[in-house]
């Protein structure tokens, strides 16, 4: 067994660096760091192991790894495993992976810390044999896999005979008439997953009218609900088989958002045994799986090879196909496909095209069975929609529009969008964030619309980053003051220049978006916001030529040397996606850019992003609202589509789809402030955020945002491309402002 001593010999560190290293007592350098890591997983150390189990091997508890507790079917297993250690006079050291793989190494390590004798296991990682292979088998550790096997990891496997069993089902529903079935398993590299495919697959071998379809998912509920409204956008199968209760949660929840029960479209899950046969499950079947015996057995087989370290054992636990057709028979009739009642009136929408609204239209089918309307969606991007509701607006063309906070006093006092005063007092300002139903539909002393998106922006951080002993030494060596979430754009430029130029750990401090108007100009006015300068005041003067303004010009002019390189071709999705993968210390940007539950869990980002308010804490309010044409004939129609898109009835499924709303219960939901740590700070940033004034000319008009903004970009490629200093610059797009205005 390797010591301290032999870890610091290999590092080519001291004793005590390496204890400081392992205890986190002082900071040890990057490079010691690494030399030291990479020793310890040579050599197999183990942080203090008991004296005692050192010379006798004598262990008092196994580890127990699981992917959670919220699916029952797990909540069995670690029953019979819990039953059977302490039947033994032992105990259970028990923690969850989420099935995210760097989480399951960190408990897998510590739990080696905590002297376990062996260790329970469903892995998320199939390929990371050889860490369990060294650390535990080698040591005399013995590993269990339960369900999911370790590619090329020679060790016990116990599991259920997932295949068998999901064929059997799937055949019987074939017999019933179901013809077009979907299922939806998690991610094909885990064992038990592909055997549910294979066995699903394997019973249209003999059944040519069957229509099988196959949809793999991340194992938790969320990710089903977003992968039902998708397929039944699509498609309406006959039946749909689902690997875990979990997910089964997930569908079922989407199908009756969408207007759909377990009898319109039977749903079949996987479960675990139960005495109550009638009211265990909301689905319409759940196939029994011996999950209380999988977990003794595996749980025994640990403590046998604790001190005897004979054969491995391999224990696939069979279903009874007959028992299966039998019950499901019994449970379910032949079920009649019900075609939906045609709906009698029809609205007319346009709208942003964007992810969100995506999201919208996945759920139309809730409000056509809701109202009886039908709604066709017109999707326009953003640099269109502005003229398109213009033109739709002379040809009535459309009943709904979606519109920028910006254009709000344009598509109002032009007569555009309909006063909705009377029909709002239905809904009450309290529903939503205090202040956002008069900022995103009031002007002068009426209201023209509701908000259906709110975004404002906000600092995201790498906590791992801005909380490692080393960088934080560094810097403050470096800066003069501690590395924490800058509070003002002059930090803001000094810790990305850090991370870009002083350290190792990350390529860039930042992205900065100047692909478009679009990206470039938030980049700019949330400087200008923070400096407390404006592009024109409040009596439609253009102010931009300003020491402040300066300030702000001459900050955004520094931040590009330390951003990634590309920002010319860079946009609010790229400078998102840089950060995700890894390649920035430091985002700014609006809430609806990282919502991806998966791409955040594949990336072991849950929990280790932290996030603040932006620099100067005045950040850009963005946001989206929806508001009635003046010319419909179908207010009454109208208004119940606003009420439904963006009120409470609809407002926590949209944000499971990605999309943020202004409605206040969505910021204090304590399920989704659990998936999405941030989402608290966004209710928080309200008060602070805020838009740039609009443009006013001289004859009363309002100026489209869009034409501002060109002037204004214009001249900003011209400063990055250094074609003139920045006083010029700002002399230039003054004068040009002053144009547009007259």
């Amino acid at each position: 067994m390797a010591t301290i001593k032999d870890v610091a010999k290999l590092a080519e560190v001291s004793v005590a660096t390496v204890s400081n290293y392992l205890n986190k007592t002082k900071p040890v350098s990057r490079k010691a760091s690494t030399r030291i890591e990479k020793a310890i997983e040579e050599l197999h150390y183990t942080q203090n192991l008991a004296a005692k189990s050192l010379k006798t091997n004598v262990y008092s508890s196994i580890g127990v790894i699981l992917p959670n507790l919220t699916d029952s079917y797990y909540l069995q297993i670690f029953q019979g495993i819990e039953t059977a250690v302490n039947n033994a006079g032992m105990s259970v050291n028990l923690a969850f992976s989420h099935d995210i793989p760097e989480l399951e190494m960190q408990v897998a390590k510590q739990m080696l810390q905590k002297q376990v004798g062996g260790l329970v296991l469903i892995s998320c990682q199939p390929d990371k044999w050889k860490f369990y292979q060294e650390s535990y088998l080698k040591q005399g550790r013995p590993v269990v896999l339960v369900d999911r096997r370790i590619n090329g990891l020679e060790t016990s496997f116990v599991h259920f005979d997932n295949g068998n069993a999901i064929c059997s089902v799937t055949e019987e529903m074939l017999r019933l008439g179901l013809r077009n079935l979907t299922l939806m398993a998690g991610p094909e590299n885990f064992s038990c997953e592909q055997a549910c495919i294979e066995g699903f697959l394997r019973a249209f071998t003999s059944d040519s009218e069957g229509i099988p379809t196959v949809m793999s998912m991340d194992l938790n509920k969320e990710s089903a609900f977003r992968k039902t409204t998708m397929l039944l956008k699509k498609d309406r199968p006959d039946g749909i088989l689902a690997t875990s209760e979990l997910t089964a949660t997930g569908i079922i929840e989407a199908m009756h958002v969408l207007g759909c029960t377990t009898e319109d479209i039977p749903v079949i899950t996987m479960g675990e045994e139960h005495w109550n046969r009638h009211t265990h499950t909301f689905a319409t079947y759940s196939i029994e799986r011996p999950a209380i015996q999988i977990g003794a057995n595996a749980a025994n087989i640990v403590m046998q090879q604790l001190y005897t370290m004979g054969e491995n054992h391999h224990l696939c636990l069979r279903c009874n196909a007959a028992d299966y057709g039998t019950s499901l028979r019994q449970k379910m009739q032949p079920v009649e496909i019900c075609k939906p009642l045609k709906p009698a009136k029809t609205l007319r929408i346009l709208m942003l095209d964007v992810p969100a609204t995506h999201t919208i239209c996945r759920m139309l089918k809730n409000f056509e069975d809701q109202t009886g309307i039908r709604a066709e969606v017109t999707l326009e991007s953003h640099n269109t929609l502005y003229e398109s509701i213009r033109r739709g607006y002379k040809d009535a063309a459309y009943d709904v529009y979606m519109y920028d906070l910006p254009w709000l006093p344009l598509l109002a006092a032009d007569g555009i969008l309909k006063e909705i005063s009377p029909q709002l007092q239905t809904i009450g300002e309290d529903a939503f964030l205090p202040g956002s139903l008069a900022d995103f539909g009031k002007f002068g002393d009426g209201y023209y619309g509701i908000p259906l998106m709110y975004a404002p922006q906000v600092l995201y951080y790498r906590k791992s980053l801005f909380e490692d002993p080393v960088l934080k030494e560094k810097y403050e060596k470096l800066n003069g003051t501690a590395l924490c979430p800058p509070r003002t754009f002059t930090e803001y430029n000094a810790v990305a220049k850090f991370f870009t130029e002083e350290t190792d750990e990350i390529p860039y401090g930042i992205s900065v978006a100047a692909a478009y108007p679009e990206c470039l100009a938030p980049e700019l006015y949330m400087r200008m916001r923070a400096y407390h300068s404006d592009v024109i005041d409040a009596d439609g003067n253009v102010v931009i030529q300003n020491a402040d303004a300066l300030k702000a010009y001459g900050n955004l002019l520094n931040s590009v040397q330390y951003a990634k390189p590309d920002y010319m071709q860079a946009t609010d999705v790229s400078v998102a996606a840089d950060f995700i993968r890894g390649e920035t210390a430091m985002l700014i940007s609006y809430p609806g850019y990282l919502t991806e539950l998966s791409e955040l869990h594949k990336n072991n980002l849950i929990g280790s992003i932290g996030c603040s308010h932006i620099p100067g804490k005045r950040p850009l309010l963005g946001g989206w609202s929806l508001g009635i044409s003046s010319q419909t004939a179908a207010t009454a129609e109208a208004f119940a589509f606003l009420e439904w898109a963006c009120t409470d009835r609809m407002s926590n499924y949209f944000s499971m789809l990605g999309s943020y709303s202004a409605v206040t219960s969505t910021y204090t939901n304590d399920e989704l402030v659990q998936l999405y740590p941030w989402r608290p700070l966004y209710r928080e940033a309200y008060p602070f955020a805020g838009t740039m004034l609009p443009g006013v000319s001289k004859s009363g008009n309002v100026i489209p945002p869009n034409d501002v903004d060109a002037v204004v970009c214009k001249w900003l490629y011209e400063m990055l491309a250094g074609n003139g200093d920045v006083e010029q610059i700002l002399s230039n797009t003054q004068e040009e402002l002053e144009q547009l205005l007259n």
